[in-house]
């Protein structure tokens, strides 16, 4: 009787300390998708690092995200990150990055199952970083569009398609993003970038492309460059990338 009763004792002892061993477990972390794009054209044919927490996540070079340089259009790069507040920074090119001097730093934070995409933008030295949170509704029977401008010198900006102004896309000066809009899916459209010549009042084209929109997909365009580059680059002249983020 006396064994039995050290026996039964001994089995709620293990039990309890298994069950607090349990309840002492981390609640597990959700996932967000992050990609990192550098728009500073400073970093034509150089590599910087992008660090958080200050651990690398990789390198970019101008017009980079990860998947190589974006042209015309090219497709998103995300990679899972843990949730929470992270430090990201952006640092020079030196080629280890413990020797390499940080150009911006900020605090973001990153929700479970949401992607983002952070932006290095350069305006004559001072280098920010942007941030956008991508999730939106898709549209099966429609095109979804949104500008980011990242030149410093083009001005306010807005978006032409074959010559028709879209609306949700004026005005957008430098570091603004818009929203995404609906767009006509189409095979090739005139895809413009114009500003008005505060002086004479004249619409100006600062850059055109044609790529087919596709219904039920995501479109970013970022305009980079410069429309006159302070080092004569020819590299560096304004361009319009285009990602798609789904």
């Amino acid at each position: 009787m006396q064994r039995s009763f050290l026996f039964y004792m001994l089995f709620l002892l293990l039990s309890t300390t298994a069950c607090e061993k349990d309840a002492e477990l981390p609640e597990a972390r959700g996932q967000a998708q992050l990609m990192v794009y550098n728009g500073n054209a400073d970093f034509y044919d150089l590599n910087g690092w992008v660090l958080v927490d200050n651990e690398v996540f990789g390198t970019r070079s101008y017009n980079d995200n990860g998947a190589g340089l974006v042209g015309a259009f090219n497709f998103s790069r995300y990679s899972p990150v843990d949730t929470g507040l992270f430090r990201i920074g952006f640092t020079s090119t030196a080629t280890r990055p413990e020797d390499a001097d940080k150009l911006s730093e900020g605090i973001f934070h990153f929700e479970d199952k949401q992607h983002y995409t952070l932006y290095l933008a350069d305006s004559l030295g001072y280098t920010v970083i942007l941030s956008t949170k991508d999730e939106v509704q898709r549209n099966a029977s429609m095109a979804k569009v949104r500008l980011i401008n990242l030149s410093p010198d083009a001005g306010k900006v807005s978006l032409t398609l074959d010559d028709a102004p879209v609306d949700a896309i004026r005005a957008v000066g430098y570091r603004q993003v818009t929203g995404f809009t609906d767009i006509q899916p189409d095979v090739k459209p005139g895809i413009r970038i114009v500003t008005m010549n505060e002086r004479t009042g004249e619409e100006q084209v600062l850059t055109r492309k044609s790529f087919a929109l596709e219904a039920g997909k995501c479109y970013t365009m970022i305009l980079r460059g410069y429309t006159k580059a302070p080092d004569g680059n020819v590299n560096k002249t304004i361009s319009l990338s285009t990602i798609i983020n789904f």
